[in-house]
């Protein structure tokens, strides 16, 4: 009895020691142009999008196409017409890493803008 509460306990540890779920700000400072301090018009309100992915033993499983970031940028523009730019942007990153299994949510959020050409 004593051996399988001891099992028990082990495998308990075990199971927490391999699992976790952390939260870190992620940069996208590639993926937009330097833009003067006069140099925009506001095109609208902050947008946000947010994208998952999931990974089994480090092999990603859900989009394929390339990096998050680069995608959420792409779709954050995508709904403010006319607007070509993000300003005051953030990019969280939360996940969850169980040992074989990887979650990850990113969102980006900024607003867009319209640079003076």
């Amino acid at each position: 009895m004593k051996l399988k509460v001891l099992a028990g306990a082990a495998i308990a540890a075990a199971a927490v020691a391999m699992s976790g779920c952390m939260m870190y700000p992620g940069v996208i400072q590639d993926k937009s142009k330097p833009i003067d301090q006069n140099g925009y018009t506001v095109v609208g309100p902050e947008v946000s999008s947010t994208e998952f992915q999931a990974h089994v033993f480090g092999f990603a499983l859900s989009d394929l196409r390339g990096s998050p970031s680069r995608r959420l940028y792409k779709q954050c523009l995508g709904q403010a017409p006319g607007s070509d730019a993000l300003i005051e942007y953030a990019l969280d990153t939360k996940g969850v890493n169980l040992s074989w299994l990887g979650l990850q949510w990113f969102t980006l959020t900024g607003t867009p803008v319209k640079t003076n050409k």
